[in-house]
C-alpha cells in the first residue's frame, strides 16, 4: 500500500502544533491527496488555494485510544470556504486501505498509520455508546453533545452491536450498527443544525407521520453559545425494496413495451390537460391497460404520503422552526433574488455550451435563449399579495431517489435540502407545492431516462417522446388529484385551484432551470429533459 509519508520526532501531537513544519507539511502535502480521493469531498475539482486545520480537538473514545476531531477548512481561489469533518486516529493495522491518510515514520522508521477514525471498531463502538448514554463531552473548543432518540430505547444498556462503514459512500459517510441502525456522519459542515436532523426528529418524535425513518440519535458540536453544528444523525433501519426511482423505471419500461405491442396510433392515447387533477375512477381504460394498475396505485399512494408529510409539518404551532407562515415581501425578495440569480447563471452556461448540443436539445435551447425575457417575466410574476396559502418547512430536494419502496408503501428520507443552497436557505419555509413540483420533475426524468434506453425499440424517437409525454400528463394528474384531496381533508392550507396551479407551475419552472445547470455540467446528453420541461411550461404543451 503506497501512501504519503509523514515524519515525526516524538508523538502524533506534533501534527497539531501551530506553526510547526510537521503541521504545515500535513496541511499542504497529506490532506490534499487524501481528501481529493474521497467521494464525499465536494471540492475535488475546484481551484483550492489552501487546506487549513481550523480545529484539531483531542477526543478520548475508549479510555486508551486518543482520537482527534479535525475540522479542515478549504479556502478556494475565490476566497469562499468550506469546512469538512475528519476524525483521525493512529493504528498499526488499518481495517480498510481507503481509510489510510498517511504512514507515520519516527526516527526514519515505520511507526504506523494515521487513519480516518470512522474505519476503526473502537471509534464506532464508542460513538454508539455515547449516543446511548446521551453523553455531553467537553472538548478543547466547545462541547460535543450526543442525543438519544426514542428508537434507540429498545437497545439494552451496554448492548453494543457490531458495526461497519457502509461501502456505498456518497456525500456523507454512514455507519451501520447490527443491521438495525444507520449513523449518517456529515462530512461537509455548516454553521447551524442540519435540516436533516431537525426534520427527521420532528416527523419521528413530534408528529403522527409514520412514513419517514425513526429518529435514534444525533451528534452536535457547540463551539460557543451562539450556534451548534450537526455532525451525525442516527436512524432506525427501514426495511425496503429499493428506491422508488428504480421501481418507477421498471413500471415505465413496461408501459412502453405494452404500447409498442399494442400497435396503437398515438392519437388513440388521450392527451389530458397539463397539471389537471384526475380521479383514478375517470382514467381512460387504455391508460389502465398500458400504465398498469400497480403503477397508478403507487402514484396515488405516494401522493397521499406526500400530503400527509406536509400536513404533519403544518401541524406545529409552538416551535418557531416549524410554525407555518404567510407570504410577505421579505419572502418574495428572497425568492426572486434566488431564482433570478440562478436563471442568469444557467443562461450563461447554456449559451456557452450551445455548440455542443444537437437535435431537439439544440432546437429547444435556441428557442429558450430567444425567449429569455419572457421567462424572466414569468419569474417576476410572483406576487405575494395574491397568495393566501401557508408556507411550511418542506423536504426541499424531493424526488424519487429520496423515497424508498416498502412493500406497498413508501418511506421518505434525506431531508438535507438542495445541495447548492446555503444551510439557511434550506430552512426557509416554502410552499408545499415546491416538493410536489420536485416529485413531478422526477416523474418526467424517469419517463425520459426510459426513452433514452429504448435503443432497440421499433418505435421512432418522436413517437416514444409523444407517448411518454402523454403518460407523464396522466401520472401527474392522478398524483395532483390525490395530493390535493388528502391535503385539504387534512386541513393543510394550500389555497384554492388557481393558487395551487400557479405555485405548482412556478416551482416546476424553477426546478427545471435548476436542473439545467446540473445536466450541462454532469450529463450533457440528458440536458434535453430540463429543456423539454421548460418548453412544456412556456407553451403549456
Amino acid at each position: 500500500m503506497e501512501v504519503p509519508k509523514l515524519h515525526i520526532t516524538e508523538s502524533l501531537k506534533e501534527l497539531f502544533v501551530d506553526n510547526s513544519d510537521i503541521k504545515a507539511n500535513f496541511e499542504s502535502e497529506i490532506l490534499p491527496v487524501f481528501l481529493r480521493k474521497m467521494r464525499w469531498f465536494h471540492a475535488k475539482t475546484s481551484n483550492i488555494r489552501l487546506f487549513n486545520l481550523q480545529y484539531a480537538m483531542p477526543f478520548e473514545i475508549s479510555g486508551t485510544t486518543l482520537t482527534y476531531i479535525l475540522l479542515v477548512e478549504i479556502v478556494f481561489e475565490t476566497s469562499n470556504t468550506e469546512t469538512y469533518f475528519l476524525p483521525v486516529t493512529f493504528t498499526v493495522e488499518p481495517e480498510n486501505d481507503l481509510s489510510v491518510i498517511c504512514a507515520i515514520h519516527r526516527d526514519e522508521k515505520f511507526h504506523g498509520y494515521l487513519v480516518d477514525a470512522l474505519y476503526t471498531e473502537t471509534f464506532r463502538t464508542g460513538i454508539f455508546k455515547y449516543i446511548s448514554d446521551s453523553r455531553k463531552l467537553k472538548l478543547s473548543t466547545g462541547t460535543l453533545q450526543f442525543k438519544k432518540g426514542k428508537a434507540l430505547r429498545k437497545v439494552a444498556a451496554g448492548d453494543i452491536p457490531n458495526s461497519e462503514v457502509l461501502k456505498l459512500e456518497q456525500s456523507n459517510s454512514t455507519l451501520v450498527y447490527g443491521g438495525n441502525y444507520y449513523l449518517k456522519i456529515y462530512r461537509k459542515m455548516f454553521r447551524d443544525k442540519n435540516p436533516d436532523v431537525e426534520m427527521t426528529r420532528f416527523l419521528s418524535e413530534k408528529s403522527d407521520f409514520k412514513n419517514s425513518p425513526n429518529f435514534a440519535g444525533s451528534i452536535e458540536w457547540t463551539p460557543n453559545e451562539k450556534y451548534s453544528v450537526s455532525i451525525g444523525l442516527m436512524q432506525e433501519k427501514v426495511e425496503n425494496d429499493g428506491e422508488a426511482w428504480n421501481d418507477a423505471l421498471k413500471e415505465i419500461e413496461g408501459f412502453f413495451e405494452r404500447f409498442a405491442k399494442s400497435g396503437m396510433a398515438i392519437e388513440e392515447l388521450p392527451k389530458v390537460e397539463l397539471y389537471k387533477p384526475i380521479n383514478l375512477k375517470k382514467i381512460p381504460r387504455v391508460f389502465n391497460d398500458l400504465a398498469g394498475d400497480s403503477m397508478l396505485a403507487k402514484v396515488k399512494k405516494l401522493a397521499i404520503r406526500t400530503a400527509e408529510m406536509h400536513i404533519a409539518l403544518f401541524s406545529d404551532r409552538v416551535d418557531r422552526n416549524f410554525t407555518p407562515e404567510s407570504y410577505g415581501s421579505d419572502y418574495s425578495v428572497w425568492l426572486l433574488n434566488r431564482v433570478m440569480s440562478m436563471l442568469d447563471s444557467r443562461f450563461n452556461l447554456l449559451v456557452s455550451n450551445l455548440e455542443q448540443l444537437s437535435g431537439k436539445a439544440r432546437e429547444y435551447a435556441e428557442e429558450i435563449i430567444s425567449r429569455k425575457e419572457e421567462i424572466k417575466d414569468r419569474i417576476l410574476d410572483f406576487d405575494e399579495q395574491k397568495l393566501n396559502s401557508s408556507r411550511i418547512r418542506i423536504h426541499g430536494d424531493y424526488h424519487l431517489g429520496q423515497i424508498l419502496l416498502t412493500g406497498r408503501d413508501f418511506c421518505i428520507l434525506d431531508f438535507e435540502g438542495e445541495p447548492e443552497s446555503t444551510i439557511r436557505d434550506r430552512k426557509v419555509k416554502q410552499p408545499p407545492m415546491k416538493d410536489l413540483a420536485g416529485l413531478f420533475r422526477s416523474y418526467h426524468y424517469a419517463v425520459f431516462a426510459t426513452i433514452f434506453k429504448q435503443n432497440n425499440s421499433e418505435l421512432p424517437l418522436d413517437l416514444l417522446t409523444e407517448a411518454g409525454g402523454r403518460y407523464y400528463r396522466m401520472v401527474v394528474g392522478v398524483s395532483l388529484y390525490y395530493y390535493a384531496k388528502t391535503a385539504m381533508e387534512g386541513g393543510l392550507n394550500i389555497g384554492y385551484a388557481n393558487e395551487i396551479d400557479f405555485l405548482l407551475r412556478y416551482h416546476i419552472f424553477e426546478k427545471a432551470i435548476y436542473e439545467l445547470g446540473y445536466e450541462l455540467h454532469a450529463r450533457p446528453d440528458w440536458v434535453l429533459i430540463p429543456l423539454k420541461g421548460i418548453m412544456q411550461l412556456l407553451n403549456n404543451d
